[in-house]
């Protein structure tokens, strides 16, 4: 399991390292005075999709000839109970999906908009698992919407908790809020 780990987190370096220069030209043309905190924030955001591009076997298909051989698993939670931090993986493997989008973009600030983002591309990654010799599972379809649902309840409930938040409301500042309360201002701050 540590080799995987290791391995994946290797392959997920060299990926976001080949996407690198694709985001400084979008950013070079796109926008104008970024914040560097933003941008840091589109590297985290670059660095999150490219490791779910490598632990989903996507990889392979941008590296390698891919090979059409499709197996699906259309049965809800036929192995939750032989497997089931497979479900808490999909889970926690699509929450920054939930959370850094919203922190991000503006348009994808409402709950409708981040669930069909995270739709999308958990159907999109399960098309395409077909041309890397992987299952194509409803399972993961659905816990990928749960992980991405909860990473935006997460993204309103740190929302709720900024200093800004506060003061606007009148609410006491808690200082257990603190580190969730200073990185959201700094990312949120972006227009």
């Amino acid at each position: 399991m540590v080799d995987w780990f290791f391995d994946i987190c290797g392959q997920s370096i060299l990926l976001f390292l080949c996407m690198l220069p694709i985001l400084l030209v979008w950013q070079s043309c796109t926008a104008k005075n970024q914040k560097p905190i933003y941008i840091l924030g589109l590297l985290v955001f670059t660095f999150y999709i490219s490791s779910l591009m490598t632990a989903t076997g996507l990889h392979y298909f941008l590296f390698a000839t891919p090979h059409f051989a499709p197996y699906f698993n259309f049965e809800l939670f036929v192995d939750i109970f032989s497997c089931p931090i497979q479900y808490v993986l999909n889970i926690l493997l699509f929450v920054p999906l939930g959370f850094l989008p919203p922190l991000l973009f503006p348009k994808y600030r409402n709950e409708k908009s981040v669930l069909l983002l995270g739709f999308c591309l958990s159907f999109m990654i399960e098309l395409l698992q077909m041309f890397c010799m992987r299952t194509t599972d409803l399972d993961d379809l659905l816990t990928n919407i749960i992980g991405t649902l909860l990473g935006y309840w997460i993204f309103l409930v740190a929302k709720q908790q900024t200093i800004f938040h506060m003061l606007r409301h009148r609410t006491k500042y808690n200082h257990s809020t603190a580190a969730t309360s200073l990185l959201y201002t700094l990312v949120y701050s972006v227009p």
